[in-house]
């Protein structure tokens, strides 16, 4: 049961991050959500999602497409993590080894009734940015 809350409880994040490119205005959307990613390449962007499959970096014509995510939630005042979980994208994956990066965003604190207390949900997310070779 606590687990099948705190999936609910990051669902709309993750269901946010992967926007779809197809949005003509995505910043201007009414369901635009913005992330701010630090990534393993040194890279910090901002992303705005407004539901799908890749994120636009804000202020460029490039966008960050997740392959997989892993959603953890952690007590913010001990750093344990009672929830994580790893979910990766179907489909073909050939030849995006080498343009692979690894993004984290925090997305909040909140409380889960189900876990009898706050976490703080971080969700790391391995992609490529498009064009590739960025």
């Amino acid at each position: 049961m606590k687990r099948i809350a705190l999936i609910l409880t990051v669902t709309m994040v993750l269901a946010a991050l992967g926007s779809s490119v197809a949005a003509a205005d995505p910043i201007n959307s009414k369901k635009a959500e913005f992330f701010d990613l630090t990534c393993d390449n040194g890279q910090e962007f901002t992303v705005v999602a407004t539901g799908g499959n890749s994120g636009h970096i804000v202020d460029t014509t490039g966008n960050f497409i997740p392959m997989s995510d892993t959603v953890t939630a952690l007590d913010p005042v001990t750093g344990e993590v009672p929830f994580s979980e790893t979910h990766a994208v179907k489909g073909k994956q050939v030849g995006l080894a080498d343009d692979l990066i690894t993004c984290t965003t925090e997305v909040g604190t909140y409380f889960v009734p189900e876990l009898g207390q706050e976490v703080t949900v971080v969700v790391m997310f391995e992609g490529y940015l498009t064009p590739r070779g960025r």
